[in-house]
């Protein structure tokens, strides 16, 4: 038997079992290449109970079952489900298939520990069955390993899969082991492409349609005339439990008429309450329009708008479908995408020469156009392949595979794969040779391919994601250009795991993300970007910043905001040209690490200016980057009164921070009070003038707890069932101690500590349902909105 020598992570792991089994389940995401199948084994260990290990694939199967072989011969284990050992290993789909004839299969053959090894591989039907057995047994424990959790996963699908799984108990950051050096570090780079005229000319007559229909729901005489008619609008005095339990409804409502010249009573000032002068009537917006006709379609579908809506694609199945998204043909800027790849490669193999080791993966494979049809606005691996082997340069070597076939290079066919000429079939490409493959001879080929790869013998492969997109390791890669159009978290992290193996001192992974951009368009209204930046969202990585620093969000790739034609190609041009500095960036990931000790997730809370506001506040800001007016400048300048609102604001912005500080250590002394956190874990809290932010540093689990709890406290209040008020500002109180009063109370009592007059109320009765109203038209009235984000940073 061998010893098991655990990195730092898993020992961290290891120590705290105890406390994480305390709800019978280990949740655990690291990076593929981690070591989680070793992290499993030794917990295998320590549990000491009889196991079942599912896994997605026979690879990983045998891949456990080696590793266990390998470390604790003595143990006794099986791959059949029905003739179950002290350690059973076999597939999530093997379980599946024997359905109803398993129904009390962990009680009757004693399983004690379950093990769901890459568990975001769990479909719908997967985890709805092993939920079911799972909760039909007593005395299970579980514990489930994974790279990629499906965050991107919609909610439904989420809580089935946190509810089989259990909270996420460690989150492993990828900079903790690049610091250890157990992975290479990285950057990722975006290369954005213009649309081609047809699409640009698509999208623009979308949205012309689009404001069409948005245009004769905004203003519509039959509409108008319905609402007119309804009590609550006639006499809002005599409605006021309607009013304050649909509150929402209400304001949109009267957004509506306001829009359509007709001037509020002082009924309906009253109902608000506030004075005429102090609030103008917002305009109607998307939110406000979505409320309205929901509204209307529940109570009115006979108005003749919803068959209109109906016609237009907003209303199917009787279901409302607001706002859809541009889907436009990705075929037309098939040309640029593929013009896009073979740039990158071209710089990619003249900034590496023949160090370039490449893989470019595609979603399909597009095999029809190896055999001769057109491939002008065919996306994939044979269209690529035909396109890079005449671009490349004579000392590059390219191969293409999938799971159909394996495209070589002849002079590497005859020296490495004579062996699997009965294989070989007919391609009209000189120079070239291919393979079939079949059952026999996939993982034989994939692992020669690999390790010609991995040692400098092939320079540049293509392949799918369905075949190298997840499970296969060549360390040596150094460039991923990601060529497939899906942006979900697991499949994107996947991919980018290919690259990040340990591969010497000196390597660095550069992976590419291609965005087709509209020009003139918005970047936040982009309908072909949404996928990439949902997906460069969620990725950690190094800002290029004088002082280097490690974090998450869109927002340290310095995407343009207005892309116009000129902008993108300066863009594209500055990320090629970063590409380059491999040495550079090695050196920054070096210094970023140095600053820190682990990956936290601190929360910003940041006032975002409302645009009816802008114009008015702009006299307010000389310059950008906080630089301000003296008093005696702005004498000089003639801005004394804005001056004065600009100090005024600041002030305010004092006070209301100076109550988010309380609001925060309110929540950490109670989450100390339950023994979620104990007074040794530290609490920061920070704000200058634009920006409030707090943090714990403390376990992935405690940490999010913590943000949960703090975000429903200083988020948007939206239909809590107890409400904080203290002075003339609401909060909500975060579920957690919204249960029942007792905890409600609880949460007041801390507060009073600091603010004396602090009192909450019930929201479902009608009197919490007014200060619920009030506290909407609050934030109405608030020029500067507030945003929570939450970001990982290394420090």
């Amino acid at each position: 038997m061998l010893k098991i020598k655990l990195r730092t992570y898993q020992q961290r792991v290891i120590n705290q079992l105890t406390d994480y089994l305390e709800n019978d389940s280990i949740h655990i995401v690291a990076p593929p290449g981690s070591g989680k199948t070793i992290l499993g084994i030794t917990i295998i260990e320590k549990i000491q109970k009889k196991t079942l290990i599912l896994v997605p694939s026979l690879l990983l199967k045998h891949q456990w079952i080696e590793a266990i072989q390998h470390f604790y011969p003595q143990w006794e284990t099986s791959e059949s489900l029905l003739q179950s050992a002290e350690i059973t290993v076999t597939t999530y789909q093997d379980l599946y298939s024997k359905g109803e004839a398993l129904r009390d299969y962990f009680e009757e053959q004693h399983i004690q520990f379950l093990v769901l090894d890459e568990s975001h591989h769990l479909k719908k039907n997967w985890s709805d069955f092993l939920l079911d057995l799972k909760n039909q047994t007593t005395d299970l424990q579980l514990l489930a390993l994974t790279a990629t959790p499906p965050f991107d996963a919609s909610q439904k699908d989420w809580q089935t899969y946190i509810q089989l799984t259990g909270a996420i108990d460690e989150e492993v950051s990828v900079s903790e082991l690049v610091k250890e050096g157990v992975l290479a570090p990285y950057q990722d780079f975006v290369y954005l492409v213009p649309v081609t005229k047809e699409s640009e000319a698509t999208f623009g007559a979308f949205l012309e349609t689009q404001n069409q229909i948005v245009t004769i729901l905004f203003s519509n005489e039959e509409v108008t005339t319905f609402l007119l008619d309804q009590p609550f609008i006639q006499e809002p005095l005599s409605h006021t439990e309607f009013i304050y339990k649909n509150f929402s409804v209400y304001l949109a409502c009267l957004f509506y008429l306001n829009e359509q010249e007709y001037q509020l009573s002082k009924d309906h000032w009253q109902v608000l309450g506030v004075k005429r002068k102090r609030m103008t009537v917002p305009s109607q917006s998307k939110d406000s329009i979505i409320d309205l006709y929901q509204y209307l379609y529940q109570v009115a579908p006979q108005l003749a708008i919803f068959p209109y809506l109906e016609k237009v694609g907003w209303l199917s199945n009787q279901k409302l479908t607001f706002y859809p998204a541009f889907n436009g043909k990705e075929s037309m800027n098939v040309p640029l995408m593929k013009t896009a790849i073979e740039q990158i490669l071209v710089k990619e193999e003249f900034y590496q020469g023949t160090n370039l080791r490449c893989v470019i993966l595609f979603d399909r494979i597009k095999k029809a156009v190896l055999e001769g049809q057109e491939g002008y606005l065919e996306y994939g691996l044979g269209p690529a392949f035909l396109d890079l082997k005449n671009l490349i340069q004579a000392e590059t070597v390219l191969a293409a595979i999938c799971g159909e076939f394996l495209i070589i290079d002849q002079e590497i066919y005859h020296s490495h794969f004579l062996t699997y000429q009965e294989y070989r079939r007919e391609l009209q490409v000189s120079g070239y040779v291919y393979l079939q493959m079949t059952q026999q001879n996939r993982g034989s080929l994939l692992a020669l391919t690999t390790q010609l790869l991995d040692s400098g013998k092939i320079h540049v492969l293509i392949g799918t994601v369905s075949l190298l997109g997840e499970g296969w390791n060549c360390p040596a890669i150094n460039t991923i250009i990601m060529g497939n159009q899906a942006g979900s978290y697991v499949q994107t992290q996947q991919i980018r795991g290919r690259g990040l193996r340990k591969f010497g001192e000196a390597k660095l992974a550069n992976i590419w993300h291609i965005a087709p951009i509209i020009p003139n368009i918005p970047l936040s209204e982009q309908p072909f970007f949404r996928f990439v930046r949902k997906r460069l969202g969620f990725i950690e990585g190094l800002n290029l910043l004088d002082i280097p620093l490690i974090s998450t969000g869109s927002e340290r790739f310095e995407l343009p905001d207005f892309p116009d034609l000129q902008t993108i190609a300066n863009y594209t041009q500055h990320q090629l040209y970063q590409a380059k500095e491999r040495d550079k960036h090695l050196r920054l990931w070096r210094e970023a690490l140095e600053r820190g000790t682990h990956l936290s997730m601190p929360l910003f809370v940041r006032k975002q200016t409302s645009e009816k506001n802008e114009k008015n506040e702009s006299s307010l800001y000389e310059t950008k980057n906080s630089q301000r007016q003296s008093f005696v400048q702005a004498i000089i300048t003639g801005n004394l009164l804005a001056y004065f609102q600009l100090k005024k604001k600041r002030k305010q912005w004092q006070k209301y921070c100076q109550m988010q500080q309380k609001l925060v250590e309110t929540n950490y002394q109670l989450l100390v009070h339950e023994g979620i956190l104990n007074k040794t874990i530290p609490l920061n809290i920070t704000w200058d003038d634009d920006r409030f932010s707090c943090e714990i540093i403390a376990s992935y689990y405690q940490e999010k707890i913590f943000n949960g709890v703090v975000k429903e406290t200083l988020g948007v209040i939206d239909d809590p069932r107890y409400l904080l008020k203290i002075g003339t500002t609401y909060f909500a109180l975060p579920a957690r101690y919204g249960k029942n009063k007792n905890d409600a109370q609880s949460f007041v009592k801390e507060i009073k500590k600091s603010y004396p007059s602090a009192e909450i109320h019930y929201t479902k009765n009608l009197s919490g349902r007014k200060h619920l109203m009030n506290a909407r038209m609050n934030s109405l009235l608030t020029s500067d909105q507030l945003e929570i984000k939450e970001q990982k940073m290394w420090h």
